[in-house]
């Protein structure tokens, strides 16, 4: 539909041009608007990982008894302090470890307060591929397999530590082999720059289905 002025639907030059401005502003918008998501999605992974575990998986976000333990333990490993106080506190026989080569100190650590205790250790396994939730879902499997084996009943998996896909994956495991998955919240001590784990507790954000 061509106008006598030789435009599509006879309107102005000047029309068209602004309308042009116009959809080259919205892209500029829409560009700003994702870098900044991406930013944010990078700074902010972990309550990210938080928002994705709440909304989007079958969770309770209960928070667990003081007096509850479990059997069998598999963390996963980025710091060693949370679960370093949920060995003090829980004091579960046997736990297992899912670490990078980057949180391979950190284990190593949670190693040593285990052998403390007289706690007994799987692992750790390190995941070639840290951002890869199948490899931590299978490495999770294996390591729950053998807490099975070494005899645990009342396992749960901790997926507090670690990059979101290990934790994403460590959840999928725990869901396959009927295990309770478990977070610990605190606050954070920016003097020591470590969580205080004087204000830790669990929250268990999904349970093993009982016969």
């Amino acid at each position: 539909m061509i106008g006598e002025n030789g435009q599509l639907f006879g309107w102005s030059e000047a029309t068209w041009l602004c309308l042009d401005q116009f959809g080259i502003l919205v892209g500029d918008i829409m560009l700003v608007l994702s870098i900044v998501a991406t930013v944010w999605a990078f700074w902010w992974r972990d309550r990210l990982r938080r928002w994705l575990l709440r909304g989007s998986l079958p969770v309770s976000a209960e928070q667990a008894e003081d007096t509850e333990c479990w059997d069998g333990l598999l963390f996963t490993v980025s710091r060693p302090e949370l679960p370093e106080w949920v060995l003090e506190s829980r004091k579960p026989r046997t736990i297992a470890l899912l670490a990078t080569t980057d949180s391979k100190p950190a284990a190593d650590a949670i190693v040593q307060a285990a052998r403390k205790r007289n706690i007994g250790i799987i692992g750790p396994a390190l995941l070639a591929d840290p951002d890869d939730p199948a490899e931590a879902r299978d490495q999770s499997l294996r390591l729950l397999q053998r807490l099975r084996e070494s005899g645990q009943q009342h396992i749960a998996v901790d997926v507090t530590g670690g990059k979101t896909p290990m934790s994403i994956g460590a959840f999928l495991a725990a869901g396959q082999a009927n295990a309770d998955v478990l977070y610990v919240v605190s606050e954070y001590d920016r003097d020591l720059k470590k969580p205080d784990t004087r204000s830790a507790r669990i929250r268990c954000i999904s349970r093993a289905e009982t016969s």
